[in-house]
């Protein structure tokens, strides 16, 4: 029997298997670190990712309701028909749809989002530039103080995350393009024979005092350009009469067979029914006042005499009738452009200025249409100012720094 091997000292080959199991224990415990670090890295990457989706949402909720503003501007006369709260539940063309708003995300964190969007005027005092919920909110849905700017509200959830931006929107206005004269007509009648000015263009270098689309003849019965030629005191020729107008047109510069056609084109017309309408100044029949930016009226036998005021010289507005006569007596004073579309081609007086009326603008008669012009004072004085201030709605956009994000309530 071999005797027992006795152990040597300084043998430490057992500790080879502990410190193994020590690094074994270590690698363990940081890679369970290392996981849990990317597990919650990665969620908080999806909280991200789901947020911006909400916040894209949002903004593309904003942007579709401004373009259903630009497309029909919710003015004063919006009282009876405010803009609703829109969502993906309602329909109505003054919303923007899901569709329209989800198809510009790009993301499966889209699918199942919600989303509403709200339009307010900003009256209420301190929110004319700055937005608050408990403020905004219970404004009217449309410009009721009439200053073209309404706040828009517009709100996203997705994936329980939800993201809202506010921003104030102004209406933008769009220049008409119309000719600027002191009268265009189809015939002009001068009810007055007296060595007065009854049309005054000198306000308007080149521009023509009166153009008519007819052409004066001797003999007639009815007037193309003032007075018909060859009935007392007119004399018998064309010149006779151009002669007599230089006491009543200042200066005394006349077209005849004037071809330019209409005033307006169906477009432009349109679009200032559709500024009428918003403003609530759009008529079926013949309005109470013809103040107003744009005074839209369909149709009727419109008479208005006694010492009225329509508009004033430095807000001057316009008159467009599509149909039907207009009058104006006494001594009313309009301020603006007054057109007659004359769309049912009247060929008798379709508009009369008498007694001391004046009208500091100018006066625009479609087709083969009359006015009548004569009285004690000027009828028609041209004004360059008031077919500048001719306008209509068109698109609508942010107020620079105006935007921003809200905790929505």
């Amino acid at each position: 029997m071999s005797p027992r091997r006795r152990p040597r000292s300084g043998d430490d080959g057992g500790w080879v298997l502990v410190t193994s199991i020590m690094m074994l224990a270590m690698m363990l415990v940081i890679s369970a670190s290392v996981l849990s670090i990317t597990n919650v890295q990665m969620g908080q990457a999806r909280v991200q990712r789901v947020r911006e989706t909400a916040f894209n949402l949002a903004e593309a909720g904003l942007n579709g309701q401004i373009f259903s503003l630009a497309r029909d501007w919710p003015g004063a006369g919006a009282a009876a028909n405010p803009y609703p709260v829109c969502s993906g539940s309602v329909s109505s063309s003054r919303c923007p749809t899901t569709s329209q708003i989800t198809s510009l995300i790009p993301s499966a964190d889209a699918t199942g989002a919600t989303w509403q969007t709200v339009v307010r005027d900003n009256g209420t005092p301190g929110t004319a530039s700055f937005y608050s919920d408990a403020l905004v909110l219970a404004q009217p849905a449309y410009d009721a103080n009439k200053d073209g700017q309404l706040w828009v509200r517009a709100t996203a959830t997705a994936q329980g995350k939800s993201r809202t931006v506010v921003a104030l929107v102004r209406a933008d206005q769009q220049d008409e393009d119309i000719p600027h004269a002191a009268l265009i007509t189809g015939r002009l009648s001068i009810s007055n024979m007296g060595n007065k000015t009854i049309i005054d263009a000198s306000a308007g270098a080149g521009v023509a005092t009166a153009t008519v689309r007819c052409v004066p003849a001797p003999n007639e019965t009815t007037a193309c350009l003032g007075h018909p030629v060859g009935q007392p005191p007119i004399g018998n020729t064309v010149a006779d009469l151009a002669s007599y107008l230089g006491k009543q047109l200042t200066p005394n510069v006349t077209t005849t067979g004037y071809a330019g056609g209409p005033a307006m084109t169906p477009e432009a017309r349109a679009r200032l029914k559709a500024t009428a309408i918003a403003d609530g100044t759009y008529f079926t029949g013949c309005p109470p006042t013809l103040t107003g930016h744009v005074v839209y009226i369909e149709a009727g036998n419109c008479s208005y005499t006694g010492n009225s005021v329509f508009n004033s010289a430095t807000d001057p507005g316009m008159v467009l009738m599509a149909t039907g006569t207009l009058y104006l007596g006494g001594t009313t004073v309009f301020n603006g452009v007054l057109y007659h579309a004359n769309l049912a081609n009247d060929t008798g007086p379709v508009l009369q200025l008498q007694g001391n009326t004046n009208v500091i603008g100018g006066v625009l008669v479609d087709g083969d249409g009359q006015t009548i012009a004569g009285s004690s004072k000027v009828n028609i004085q041209l004004s360059q100012s008031a077919f500048r201030a001719v306008k209509s709605y068109g698109s609508a956009g942010i107020i620079q720094n105006t935007w921003r994000e809200i905790r929505g309530s």
